[in-house]
C-alpha cells in the first residue's frame, strides 16, 4: 500500500518567473511546496526583462489546482512581512486564502501566523510620496470580500470614475521623474497612460470578478494593479552598422491582472478546452479588442465592452511603449520601444498616411508574426504596459 506522493518542491521566484512547465502534470489536489529563499530580492532583480505579473497569473493558476504550502526562510519573511506591497508576487501569495505558510528554522518547519502581513497587503494604498521599485493593490473576491480603496470608493463600493485613474497614472508616472527633455515628454504623455489604465481597470472589474455562471469567483479569486520601475536592456537604435550597442532603458510598468474567465469565455460564453482551435482563440482575442475599430464586429450584450485596441496602440505609439496580453493559451504583444524590432503594421486608406498602427497583436515567440503560439493555459488575464522614462 502506497501513501500520497511527496509534495513537489520548487523555489521562488524563478519557478514562476522563468519556466512553468514543471506544473503541467500536477493533478487536482496535488501538493506543492513553494520555498521563499533569503536571496529572493536578488533573484528577482537578476531578471530585468521578466514579467512579475505573469508570475502572479501563474501562481493564481497553480492555486486552482494544487494544495500550496509556502516555506519561508527567516530573513525573507522578516523583510516581506515588514512591507508586503514591495513584493507584489509574495503579496498575492499572502492574500490567497487556502495557502499554508511555515517558517524554516533549525532544519524544521514551524507554522507561521501571516494574518498581520495579509491584512497589511490587503489594506495597502499606493505610495504617492516616493517611487518604490514595486507597488501593488489587491482585491479579494467572495466571502470576506476585500476591495482596494485605490480602485473603489469605500462608501459605495463602486469603481472610481475614469478621471480618478487618469490622475493616479499621472501621479505614479511623474513621481521622481527624469529631468530635461525626458521629463517634458513624461508629463506630456502621462494622461495617455491614464486613459489606457482606466480602460484596463474597467474591463477587469467587468470581466475579471465573476465566473462563467455570473457568481463571484471564490477559488483563488483575486484582482490587482501593479506598478513597477524596471530596467530594460535594448539594442541602441543609433548604433553604427556592424557595431551593436546596448542601451539601458528605465521604464515604468503598469499591469492589471485578474483570476476571471479570460477573454475567450467572456466573449463566447463557451469554455476554453484543449480542443479549442488556437486560431479561433486568437481571433476571439482580437474581436474583444477591436470593437471600436471594425464596425462589423457588433455585440448587443450590455455586459460586454471592448478595450479599444486601436486607441490603446495609438497612445502607446506616442509613449513609445509596449503592451503584453496573457490570457488562456495566448501571449500577445505590440511594441513601440526604441531598439525593439517593430512590425510596421499600418491601417489601409484612408488613415495609412498618418502612420497609425493597425490594431493587430503579435505573438511573443514569433516576434513579428500575427500568428499564435500555444502557451500553457492560465487562469484569468494579465495586461502589462511598459513606458520608457528616459
Amino acid at each position: 500500500m502506497t501513501g500520497d506522493p511527496p509534495p513537489l518542491e520548487v523555489r521562488l521566484p524563478e519557478a514562476l518567473l522563468v519556466d512553468f512547465h514543471w506544473a503541467a502534470d500536477i493533478p487536482q489536489g496535488g501538493q506543492v511546496r513553494l520555498r521563499v529563499p533569503a536571496e529572493y530580492s536578488l533573484l528577482m532583480e537578476s531578471g530585468p526583462m521578466a514579467s512579475e505579473v505573469l508570475a502572479i497569473q501563474r501562481l493564481i493558476s497553480l492555486a486552482r489546482v494544487a494544495s500550496i504550502h509556502t516555506v519561508w526562510e527567516i530573513s525573507a519573511w522578516d523583510s516581506v512581512s515588514e512591507n508586503p506591497a514591495l513584493y507584489p508576487l509574495l503579496s498575492v501569495l499572502l492574500a490567497l486564502p487556502r495557502v499554508k505558510h511555515s517558517l524554516e528554522a533549525m532544519g524544521s518547519d514551524t507554522p507561521l501566523d501571516i494574518s498581520a502581513a495579509r491584512t497589511s497587503a490587503l489594506n495597502h494604498r499606493l505610495a504617492k510620496s516616493a517611487a518604490f521599485a514595486s507597488d501593488i493593490v489587491l482585491c479579494i473576491e467572495g466571502v470576506g470580500t476585500s476591495v482596494s480603496a485605490d480602485l473603489y470608493n469605500p462608501s459605495t463600493l463602486r469603481l472610481h470614475p475614469r478621471e480618478y485613474f487618469e490622475s493616479m497614472a499621472v501621479d505614479a508616472l511623474t513621481t521622481n521623474p527624469p529631468v530635461g527633455a525626458a521629463a517634458q515628454r513624461v508629463y506630456e504623455h502621462a494622461s495617455l497612460l491614464g486613459t489606457i489604465l482606466s480602460e484596463l481597470i474597467e474591463n477587469s472589474e467587468m470581466h475579471g470578478r465573476l465566473g462563467a455562471d455570473g457568481r463571484p469567483i471564490l477559488d483563488a479569486g483575486v484582482r490587482g494593479l501593479l506598478f513597477r520601475r524596471v530596467k530594460l536592456f535594448l539594442p541602441s537604435p543609433k548604433a553604427l552598422k556592424g557595431l551593436p550597442k546596448i542601451q539601458e532603458v528605465n521604464c515604468f510598468e503598469a499591469s492589471i491582472f485578474d483570476s476571471g474567465i479570460g477573454y475567450f469565455t467572456s466573449y463566447t460564453r463557451d469554455p476554453l478546452t484543449p480542443n479549442t482551435d488556437l486560431k479561433f482563440e486568437w481571433q476571439v482575442l482580437h474581436n474583444c479588442l477591436e470593437r471600436h475599430y471594425h464596425p462589423e464586429l457588433l455585440d448587443s450584450r450590455p455586459s460586454h465592452r471592448g478595450l479599444g485596441l486601436y486607441e490603446v496602440l495609438r497612445a502607446l505609439q506616442a509613449l513609445k511603449g509596449r503592451i503584453e496580453f496573457r490570457t488562456g493559451r495566448l501571449y500577445a504583444y505590440r511594441t513601440f520601444l526604441d531598439g525593439e524590432l517593430q512590425a510596421q503594421m499600418r491601417p489601409k486608406a484612408p488613415f495609412a498616411h498618418l502612420a497609425w498602427p493597425e490594431p493587430r497583436l503579435l505573438d511573443v515567440d514569433k516576434k513579428y508574426l500575427a500568428l499564435p503560439t500555444e502557451h500553457e493555459k492560465l487562469v484569468g488575464t494579465s495586461v502589462r504596459i511598459l513606458v520608457p522614462l528616459d
